[in-house]
């Protein structure tokens, strides 16, 4: 363990030490981010917009080995203000009472998308046009490609074979691949069937003609169109001093967010360019455009979606290791009190 916080500790160190003298003259937020992947888009917008600016921050951003766990152990060491992760994770961390809130959604829907190859459409005769049990009917017996097993994009595919109908367990198989790029390798040379990720692989799949989305689960299904899908988490007890940190950022997020809406093209081009320069820039252009609902709500959460998460993860399978009401949970698991503080500055 000591190992592991030594390891951390350097890693956050070195890009601290990496930080021009101008940019400590300002206030600094330190976010962790679970994963580099575009979904966090308030984040890249507000970097590559540089909106912290206007509120007095400079945003210092550390993709963290290991994911949503190192970020939430970074968190908890006081290494960094906020933790970019996936809701799962806190959640489990706070069932085992680890001291987390949520205080704004980056993303309120699912993103992630089912790619398949053009030999499953031919073998099953099945298009993006057919109604939707059809085409999740269409994924019996496919051999789906993820970066992990266990993880998020075998538990979403599982969760898809059994709403169409299918045995989740059996009906589908799995195999460990690698990053997205290996995985666009893998269907592209026929070695699996189908993944399921975010966009922009959806796209890249489509236009390399390796691909076809055959369903968007965010656009497919009312349960995953409006929910906190990641989310930044603070520590508690949180200061006057942190909650006014907070407040700038979740300010500078809403403004990122809000240019992402009425300027996809500009913020999607400084995104590609600041940060994704190998990337083709219609592919960041064309993921923006359809993750941007995602963001217009400013990072606000309500009961409703909420309970939404909760009823996805339970049919998904997850085991908090403790049951969590979504209403009684407000202003403690999570809470609008920054968004909102936030929307009146």
């Amino acid at each position: 363990m000591r190992a592991v916080n030594l390891m951390r500790a350097a890693v956050i160190g070195g890009a601290l030490a990496l930080m021009p003298s101008l940019v400590m003259a300002q206030q600094a937020v330190r976010i962790g981010l679970g994963a580099p992947t575009l979904s966090f888009l308030p984040i890249w917008s507000a970097r590559a917009l540089d909106t912290f600016k206007p509120q007095g921050l400079t945003a210092n951003v550390i993709s963290l080995p290991g994911g949503d766990p190192s970020a939430l152990a970074a968190l908890d060491a006081g290494d960094i203000d906020l933790a970019a992760v996936g809701p799962d994770s806190m959640l489990r961390a706070a069932a085992k009472g680890q001291p987390f809130e949520i205080v704004y959604s980056l993303m309120s829907k699912v993103t992630l998308q089912l790619v398949v190859s053009p030999a499953l459409i031919e073998r099953t005769g099945v298009k993006p046009s057919d109604p939707l049990p059809k085409r999740l009917a269409a994924m019996k017996g496919a051999l789906v490609g993820a970066t992990a097993l266990a993880g998020a994009q075998e538990i979403a595919a599982r969760w898809l074979a059994g709403q169409g109908g299918l045995d989740p367990k059996n009906d589908l198989k799995v195999a460990q691949v690698g990053n997205p790029t290996a995985i666009q390798a893998a269907l592209e040379a026929k070695r699996i069937d189908a993944f399921v990720l975010s966009p922009p692989e959806g796209y890249l799949a489509e236009k390399a003609a390796t691909g076809t989305v055959l369903v968007s689960l965010g656009e497919d299904f009312p349960l995953l169109a409006k929910q906190p899908y990641l989310v930044l988490v603070a520590k508690k007890p949180i200061s006057p001093a942190t909650a006014d940190l907070i407040t700038k950022t979740a300010k500078a997020l809403q403004d990122a967010s809000a240019a992402a809406i009425g300027k996809p093209d500009e913020t999607a081009s400084a995104i590609q360019k600041q940060f994704f320069a190998k990337a083709d820039p219609q592919a960041i252009a064309a993921a923006l455009k359809t993750m941007s609902g995602g963001v217009a709500e400013g990072g606000k959460i309500d009961v409703q979606s909420m309970q939404n998460a909760l009823t996805f993860a339970k049919e998904a399978g997850t085991n908090f290791g403790k049951e969590f009401d979504a209403k009684a949970s407000e202003d403690d698991l999570w809470t609008n009190r920054f968004v909102d503080a936030a929307k009146a500055k």
